[in-house]
């Protein structure tokens, strides 16, 4: 039996449509479940429910009491998520609009310091073709696959090193799994190793005695949990005290029209502007269909996704698509469309 359309209602729009487990916003991809279930003498009640994606939900039903493996999820663990959950998401009485509460995403992360060093590619040949400057903001666009999140993973680690303030927004992937591929990006390990428990002892031995990553306290990587509104990407760059932000998926951020699309980005340079931030963003692209495979800007859906940035890179392997051609290559090529001392400009990582 479902629960009924008043508390499915009620408990939707308390938790914002996200799972009360991983956060994520799922959506119409969303279940309710009985805490207790009805067998058990469990009611139909909003006490009794938690909204939960798919995976979350199979993840919660899976456990087999007659043959016990792992730790179950108590009725009572269940309900303390779920309301942590609400909370993050209730409604401040305080305005007298309905604002969702982002009271943390309007605190500095960073406490204020003096930082006078530039952020830098950590690539030579990108350094000194396209250097980059505060407030800056930097999109990079290209095919699945191609690599752009290890291209800004470099990027990443390059500068934490060198004393910059990070912030990594995570709209594409749990804040976990980004941890981990900068980790193995910086100790040059296959992050699939780690991730399914195959990693050997010499990668290990790698990732131990390279604590300049995951001990730093230079990097904040923010779940999509807590920026699913576009308004809270400005308040985090605006806010944050970072010298960096980077928004891993450009294709996660969403617009009604175009125009919300130009709007957001005169305020996102505004304020990067203002605060001498610099910001990254991936946007994927999708595959053409014309012969020539590498990316242009007018693959964009319109030019208002590119015009107001500072510097637009394309990405682009060959191998993707002519593999006899370039048997033992695999460089990345990078297509600086605007923003390079001389346009267009192809260098090959």
């Amino acid at each position: 039996m479902g629960f009924p359309t008043n508390v499915a209602d009620e408990v939707l729009v308390r938790c914002g449509r996200h799972c009360c487990l991983c956060g994520k916003y799922v959506g119409q991809k969303i279940e309710l479940h009985h805490i207790k279930q009805v067998a058990d003498g469990g009611d139909d009640s909003v006490d009794n429910c938690i909204p939960l994606c798919f995976d979350c939900h199979a993840e919660v039903k899976a456990y087999n009491n007659l043959h016990p493996k792992g730790r179950k999820f108590t009725e009572k663990e269940l309900k303390g998520h779920r309301d942590k959950c609400y909370a993050r998401y209730s409604i401040n009485s305080n305005n007298n609009k309905d604002t969702y509460n982002f009271d943390n995403m309007h605190k500095k992360i960073f406490q204020p310091t003096s930082n006078d060093l530039l952020a830098q590619w950590g690539y030579s040949e990108l350094d000194k073709t396209c250097p980059l400057f505060q407030g800056n903001i930097i999109l990079v666009a290209g095919y699945t696959g191609t690599g752009k999140s290890a291209y800004l993973h470099h990027v990443v680690n390059f500068n934490i090193k060198r004393g910059q303030r990070i912030v990594y927004c995570c709209l594409k992937d749990k804040v976990f799994n980004v941890a981990l591929e900068i980790i193995a990006e910086d100790a040059h390990v296959n992050v699939e190793y780690i991730k399914r428990g195959m990693i050997t002892e010499e990668d290990w031995n790698k990732i131990t005695h390279n604590q300049n990553i995951s001990d730093s306290k230079n990097l904040a990587l923010i779940p999509y949990s807590e920026i699913s509104d576009n308004s809270d990407i400005i308040s985090l760059v605006e806010s944050s005290g970072a010298e960096i932000v980077v928004i891993d998926d450009f294709n996660g951020i969403i617009f009604d029209d175009c125009k919300l699309v130009e709007r957001f980005f005169y305020q996102l340079k505004s304020v990067s502007a203002k605060n001498g931030v610099i910001i990254f963003m991936i946007y994927n692209l999708s595959i053409p269909s014309r012969p020539d495979k590498r990316p242009m800007l007018k693959d964009f859906p319109s030019d208002d996704y590119y015009r107001l940035f500072d510097t637009v890179q394309l990405l682009y392997r060959q191998n993707m698509f002519y593999i006899d051609d370039c048997k033992g290559q695999d460089n990345l090529e990078v297509i600086i469309a605007k923003g390079a001392l001389k346009n267009p400009q192809i260098i090959n990582l």
